[in-house]
This record gives structure tokens, sequence and C-alpha cells, in this order.
């Protein structure tokens, strides 16, 4: 089909629409000729391309400069043959094309042959490329840690702010060359980076296998290392340098990106404490040599051999007696600790003896004055009532009636049994009391109930916990537990009392005992506070002799380590979890039985 109203040959035709790229013939004004590949490529039918105007497939920015080119190689002259611009397609999308434009003879009048390449995806993914190069180089240049990057061809095509001020190279001194090196060595030779590239692993190992080389195990290719660089600041420094290969999606590498960290503190550190080890080596030598001397006056001080062993015979006299103070003093100090606890308590345990013996002897005042007033009715009663006239039977009913006799008579069994309960409150607070604080060394193992023990002294604490904190027991079913039960009440004592404390001044905390049992062998026990709770920097410290968080004069520091001391002796564990503002958790955990000592017969 021709697609040209002026007469052209028709053998240009099946060819041109055999071809990819759009064809068209122009002299200046008027399509002379528009292949079926431009048509798909503008949009317009071949028909209406044969009546556009040549110049109105180009944007207005580059019309007029399109339009002089041809003009000028229509009046024979030779301007740009090839460039890349843009055409308008007729659904007024703007794509980019390669233009070639010739000069033919057609039909004896000069004609411009143009063929038009669509480049647009080409020009679309290098805008894009271009695009994520411009964020690499900004997420590059903004990072904190010196980086540079390098191309597949060595060149160095990125240099951030922190490798200059680490180097002290500028990055316009290295960009776009391959003087990287110059930053780290006085004369030319391959940084890792370089080497990443090149693949050279023999190399990579003859230069910084001493330099504590070693491969990335995250990056495939990758590898770090450590060296001094005597040129880098004033007095040199010490680089921790990390190099990983660049890939395109093929896994082709396209480069290498190295990263540096100035560990020259560190290095110092380390230099310094390997000083203090040779010091400490030196001493440590020249102890020995110490004694050595003295091994050898040793040696020659034999003849005196009698005289050593009747004194070290004194010495071990001593040191057994001095164990044997040592153990005394042990007892003493469990003893002390639990003293200063039931200190701690005395008040509260007066004020709850002095609440029952208080009400108890106001009611037994009462209850005198009561059986007075009736003892004297009863002998108006046995000495007038039979002989007296009824008016004067009336006046001992009015006084009946003036004392309530009826209410005496009620109220003075209420007062005996208030009295009662009374004084059974004040046995039951002197008993655990009394059970508290027997000598441990008067106590043999026993079989008990742990609960026992934990209701018995939850009443001796409760003073100390009343005002602070809600006791709440979740008591499981558990075997009897073969143990030395005032030891175990002092630890229950310690663990009350601290929950208490640690409740904050603003609100009532509530403290929740609990007892179970892992195995029928094993039994535990739980005191739990939603408390102010223990930070985890000192946690692991609350069992050590002597630590305590209370201000100075509200605890020895003992409660916990002897506590500890006693659960080990039970042959148990007693451990703790705590989350800081929600409360902690104490859990002791005990064989049922009795462990049998060691070297004795089961």
């Amino acid at each position: 089909m021709n697609h040209s109203p002026y007469p052209l040959p028709a053998s240009l035709f099946p060819l041109a629409d055999s071809l990819t790229s759009g064809i068209v013939l122009h002299r200046g004004d008027k399509v002379l000729f528009a292949n079926k590949a431009m048509a798909r490529l503008t949009g317009y039918a071949a028909d209406e391309l044969i009546h556009m105007d040549f110049w109105a497939f180009f944007p207005d920015p580059v019309r007029n400069t399109i339009r002089d080119r041809g003009r000028a190689r229509l009046k024979g002259e030779h301007p740009t043959a090839r460039y890349e611009t843009m055409i308008t397609t007729r659904a007024g999308e703007d794509r980019w094309v390669e233009l070639v434009t010739s000069t033919e003879d057609v039909q004896g009048l000069r004609t411009i042959l143009c063929s038009f390449i669509d480049v647009t995806e080409r020009k679309r993914a290098e805008a894009a490329q271009k695009q994520v190069q411009q964020l690499l180089a900004q997420i590059i240049h903004s990072d904190p840690v010196a980086t540079l990057v390098i191309n597949a061809k060595h060149v160095v095509t990125h240099w951030n702010q922190a490798c200059e001020l680490i180097t002290g190279v500028p990055a316009n001194e290295v960009l776009g060359t391959r003087h990287q090196w110059k930053a780290f060595y006085p004369s030319e030779r391959p940084i890792m980076a370089d080497l990443i590239i090149s693949a050279d692993q023999t190399t990579l190992d003859a230069l910084y296998q001493s330099k504590k080389l070693s491969a990335s195990s995250v990056i495939g290719g990758a590898y770090e290392a450590e060296d001094f660089f005597p040129q880098m600041g004033e007095h040199g420094r010490w680089l921790f340098f990390t190099a990983a290969p660049l890939r395109n999606a093929l896994g082709e590498v396209i480069g290498a990106i190295e990263t540096l960290q100035d560990i020259t503190a560190r290095k110092k550190a380390e230099h310094e404490l390997l000083r203090m080890h040779a010091d400490l080596e030196a001493k440590v030598a020249q102890r020995t040599e110490q004694l050595q001397q003295a091994k050898i006056s040793l040696e020659q001080d034999i003849v005196r051999r009698e005289e050593a062993e009747a004194e070290l015979l004194k010495r071990y006299t001593e040191l057994t007696a001095l164990n044997c103070q040592l153990q005394e003093t042990q007892q003493q100090l469990v003893q002390s600790e639990k003293m200063a606890s039931i200190g701690q308590l005395a008040a509260g345990v007066a004020h709850e003896i002095n609440n029952p013996i208080g009400y108890v002897n106001s009611n037994i005042r009462s209850l005198k004055s009561y059986v007075n007033d009736i003892l004297g009715l009863v002998e108006a009663y046995e000495l007038r009532e039979s002989l007296l006239p009824a008016d004067q039977i009336q006046s001992i009913k009015q006084a009946k009636k003036a004392m309530d006799f009826e209410f005496l008579k009620e109220d003075v069994t209420q007062l005996l049994a208030e009295s009662e309960e009374g004084t059974e409150r004040v046995r039951k607070i002197v008993q655990d009391l009394r059970d508290f604080s027997r000598s441990e060394t008067t106590q043999d193992w026993q079989a008990v109930d742990l609960r026992v023990g934990l209701d018995s002294t939850l009443n001796i604490a409760s003073n100390e916990i009343k005002y602070r904190a809600e006791v709440k027991r979740e008591y499981a079913d558990i075997p009897l537990v073969e143990c030395l039960p005032s030891q175990l009440n002092q630890v229950f004592m310690n663990l009350f009392v601290n929950a208490a404390q640690a409740m904050p001044e603003e609100r009532r905390g509530t403290i929740t005992v609990r007892t179970g049992m892992n195995s029928p062998e094993q039994v535990w026990v739980e005191v739990a506070d939603d408390g102010k709770g223990i930070p985890q920097e000192i946690i692991d410290k609350v069992f050590d002799p002597f630590f305590t968080t209370k201000p100075v004069g509200k605890g020895t520091g003992l409660g916990l380590s002897l506590s500890y001391g006693i659960i080990q002796k039970h042959q148990g564990q007693i451990t703790v979890s705590s989350t800081p503002g929600q409360g902690t958790t104490f859990r002791i955990t005990l064989p049922a039985h009795r462990p049998t000592p060691a070297g004795a017969n089961p």
C-alpha cells in the first residue's frame, strides 16, 4: 500500500514496512512517506501521518532545534545526523527516540530520510538507575560510618564525610580516580576492596592474614581485618575495616564497598592491659624469686624442726579454738539476726497483746459492777420479797427495771465470751512468739506441715504487714517435710517482712503465699508481692552478706544471706525473680525427707 500522496518508487513500501524502526520521508514540511512501524510508534493511522506536518511530532522545547537542523540539511549542510530526542504520540504521551537522519535523492529532489528507534524504556531504566545511584550516594554520604565505594574498574565512586574525617583525605582528591590507596599507604598497593573485586585470595591472605583477617559469616565474599596506619592523624590510627562485593541482578561483581571504624582507643586500652599484664608477670616472677629465697631459708632452718613443730601444734590448737569460736559466732549471728527481726516486730507484738488485754480488763471491770448490782438485787429479793407488802414488791420490780436486769443477764454472757476470746488471742500470740524465738540448737529435725509454720509466722508478723499489705493464702496439699522448723520460720519471717517493706508508700499491696509440690518427694513455698521490685542489675546480689537496699538503720543485710544458708543446710534451693514496678517472687524448694548425711548408713 502506498502511504504517500507523492509518486515514490513502489519498491520502497514493502522494504520500509518490514523494518522495526519508524521510517519517515519529508522535504521540510509534510510527511511524504511513513512506514507501519512509525504508525505503531506514534499511534497515528498511516493516512493520518501522510497529512501531518513533520515538525508536529516534536514537543515545543525541541521542535525549533529539530526544524533548524532539517532545513540546514536540505540546504546541503551537515548538522548532527544522530541524536536522542522526544516525540509526542497521538495520545499525548512523550516518548524518547534515537533519531538518525540522512539526505537522499528521491526522483531528483533532495529528501530527508528519518529513522526513529524507540529508546523510551532504556531512557526510563537509565533515569531509574540514576535515581538509585543518587539515593545510594545520599545514604552513603549521610552514613556516620566511614564508607568508600569503588566500581569494577577500581575507580572511586563514593567517599563520604565520615571517610574524609577519619582518613584526612578530601573526597574531591579521590573521586573518579584510582588513588584510594593514598589515604592508607605511602606507596601504591591495593586496599581490601580492590582485592575483593579482583577475587585475588592469594594477595588478600598475604597482605592481611597477620591483621586478623576473617571472612564474614553474613555476606558471601566479604572480609574484615584491622591494621595500624601511621600516616593518619597526629599519632596514627588503628582501623577496623570491612569490605564486601557489590553485585548486579545477575550476581556479577560490579564494585566493592568498604567501611572503616576507628579502634585506636580500644587498641590503646588493649596495649595498656598487656603492659599491666607484663608488669603483673614481672611482679609474680619477683614474688616467685622471693618465695624461692624463703624456701632456701626454710631449708636452712630445718635444724629447728622440733621448735617449729611445737609452734605449729600451738597454732593448730589456736586455730581449732578459733574455729569453734567461729561456729559459736555464726550461731550467735543467726540468733542475732533472728532477734533483730523480733526487735523490729516488738512494738507490733506489744500492740497485738495490749489490744486484747485492754478490752479484757475493761470487760472484767464492767462485769464486776454488773455482778455487784445483780447480787444487790438478789439480796433485796431475799430480804423483802416474801415479807413485804405488794407495793414494796412492786418497788423491787421497779428497781430491777431501773438497772435493766434482763440486759445485765445477757451482757454478762457476752462479756465473758469476749474475755475468753481476748485471753485466747494473747495465749496464741505469746505461743507463736515463743515458738519462733526458740533457739535452733535445742531443736531436732521434725516432720512438720509447712503451712502451720507459715500461718504462725504470719501471725507474728501481722503488725508489720497489716498496715502495708493484704495477705492471700493459696495453699495446696503438701506432704510433711523433715526440717528444723524454727529455722524455716525465720526464713519465712525474713521474706514476709521484706515483702511488706517493698510496698510503695502511696498504696496497700498484696502478699501472696503459695505452697505446692513438684513431686511427692519435693515441695515448694512461694512468697510473692506486688511491690517496687528489684532492679535487674542488683538482683544477683540479694543473697550476698551485708548487701541491702534499705536505708541505713533499717536492715543488717544478713536476712536473705542467712536464709540462703538455712535453705542450703536443708539441701533445698531459694530463687528470686522480679520485675521493677510489678513485684518480686521468692521460691523455696525443699526435699520432703531429710537427706542422708555423707558417709552415714542409709
